[in-house]
C-alpha cells in the first residue's frame, strides 16, 4: 500500500492534479467494466489528462480480462491452444501455413511423419546430425516465449544459440528436461521478410499479435500489434519492456505503423526509429498485409470456440505463417502499444452483436471481485452460436 500512496503523490506532481482526484479515478476504474488494478492504472499512465474519461474506462486489467475470457472462450476448446501439436494438426488439416515440424521430444507424439525423440541420447544424436542445424525448439504448452531457444550451430564442442550463448550437451538436455509439461516441438526456423530484416537489422522474426472477433457476420480484426525484434533476440516477445524488443500499434485497415514504444512505466519511451538500424518505424507498412488479414479471418473459422483469439503471425519472404493461436491473448500488449483501451466502443458493439454485454454489467464485475458467481450469464455457453 505504501508503494501505491507514493505513486499517487508522484502522479499528482507530474500531472498537476490533486492526489484525491487521482485516487477517486483509480477507484472508479477499479470497479468499472475493465476492473483496472491500481498498479495497472500507473502502468498505462492514466493519471495524465490527455485521455477522456470514456477513453480511460476502456482500459482493462487482468481481472477484467478474466471475465472476458470466461465469456469468450469455450472451455472445451481451450486445450487446442495449450497443446501446440494439436494446434498444428488443425492448421495442417485446413492447409494453413505454419512452421515446419522437424521432430518432437519428451511427452509428445509424432506429427506429420516427423520423428519422436524419446530420450536425451536421441535428442543429442538428432541435433548433431550433419546439416541438421539450425533448429528452433519451443515447449508445446508454454507461452510468452518461455523456454524457446534457437540452436544455431555446433562449434567447439558446444551448441551456439541464436543469442550467441553456448550450451554443452548436458546443459542442452537440462534446459529441455521438464517432465511436467507436454514436451517440446522442434521446428524449422523462420526468417523475416527482407524488408523487415533490413529495418530491424536481423532476419529473426518480428511477428504480429492480431486479435480477431467472430461476429454474427463472420470474423473481423479488432487489434494488431507488431512485436519488433530489437536486433539480437531469439524471440520477439516484449516481456514488459525487459527484452529489448519494441511493440508497435498498427492501423487495422492499412497495416501501417502508428506508434512504437520501448521500455515500461518509468522507462517507457515512444520512438520513431529502430534503435539498431535507425531506420524509420513509424509509417512502415507490414508486407503481405491483405494476405495476413485474409489468413486470420479464414483460420478463425477453424476455431469457433474462440470468439476473440490472439494470433501470432510471422512475416516471411513467401508470405505469412501462423506461429500459434491463443484462445484469447493478453489485452495488455495492445494497450501498451497504442495506449488505447481494449474494451472500447467498437469492441462493446461486437459484444452487443453477440448478445454478450450482460456479462459486463457492473454488478457482475463487483460480484466477481468478491469471489462470487456473476448473475445472468451462462458459462461456458455464452460463446455459443
Amino acid at each position: 500500500m505504501g508503494t501505491i500512496v507514493k505513486d499517487v503523490f508522484e502522479a499528482a506532481r507530474e500531472s498537476g492534479r490533486s492526489p484525491g482526484a487521482i485516487f477517486l479515478e483509480m477507484l472508479e476504474l477499479r470497479f468499472g467494466i475493465g476492473q483496472l488494478g491500481f498498479s495497472e492504472y500507473f502502468d498505462y499512465e492514466l493519471y495524465k489528462s490527455d485521455l477522456s474519461k470514456a477513453e480511460k474506462r476502456a482500459f482493462g486489467g487482468w481481472r477484467g480480462q478474466s471475465i472476458l475470457e470466461k465469456m469468450l472462450v469455450d472451455v472445451y476448446s481451450e486445450f487446442m491452444t495449450i497443446d501446440k501439436v494439436t494446434m498444428y494438426a488443425i492448421f495442417a488439416g485446413y492447409g494453413f501455413p505454419f512452421p515446419k515440424i522437424l521432430a518432437t521430444y519428451g511427452n509428445q507424439r509424432p506429427i506429420h511423419g516427423a520423428p519422436r525423440l524419446n530420450n536425451p541420447e536421441e535428442l543429442i544424436q538428432y541435433l548433431l546430425e550433419p546439416g541438421r542445424l539450425p533448429v528452433y525448439i519451443k515447449p508445446s504448452s508454454s507461452s510468452f516465449g518461455r523456454g524457446n531457444v534457437l540452436v544455431d550451430r555446433w562449434e567447439d564442442g558446444k551448441f551456439v544459440l541464436g543469442n550467441k550463448n553456448c550450451l554443452d550437451t548436458n546443459a542442452m538436455v537440462a534446459h529441455l528436461d521438464d517432465r511436467r509439461g507436454l514436451g517440446w516441438v522442434l521446428q524449422q526456423p523462420l526468417k523475416a521478410h527482407h524488408a523487415v530484416a533490413e529495418l530491424c537489422g536481423t532476419d529473426k522474426i518480428s511477428g504480429l499479435r492480431i486479435h480477431s472477433f467472430l461476429g454474427s457476420k463472420g470474423p473481423t480484426l479488432t487489434r494488431a500489434v507488431w512485436r519488433v525484434n530489437g536486433g539480437n533476440n531469439d524471440d520477439d516477445h516484449f516481456k514488459f519492456g525487459t527484452s529489448g524488443n519494441l511493440i508497435a500499434e498498427l492501423d487495422i485497415e492499412s497495416g501501417s505503423v502508428k506508434r512504437v514504444v520501448t521500455g515500461f512505466r518509468k522507462t517507457r519511451t515512444q520512438v520513431a526509429n529502430h534503435p539498431v538500424t535507425e531506420l524509420p518505424l513509424t509509417g512502415f507498412v507490414i508486407p503481405y498485409w491483405r494476405e495476413i488479414r485474409n489468413l486470420v479471418c479464414d483460420a478463425h473459422l477453424a476455431f469457433p470456440g474462440y470468439l476473440c483469439p490472439g494470433w501470432d503471425i510471422a512475416i516471411c519472404e513467401d508470405g505469412p505463417s501462423i506461429l500459434e493461436v491463443n484462445s484469447f491473448g493478453d489485452i495488455d500488449t495492445s494497450q501498451h502499444a497504442g495506449r488505447v483501451g481494449f474494451i472500447d466502443d467498437r469492441f462493446l458493439s461486437l459484444l452487443r452483436d453477440r448478445n454478450l454485454t450482460h456479462g459486463l454489467r457492473r454488478e457482475n464485475f463487483i460480484r466477481w471481485t468478491l469471489g462470487r458467481s456473476p448473475r445472468q450469464i451462462d458459462f461456458p455457453r455464452a460463446w455459443s452460436w
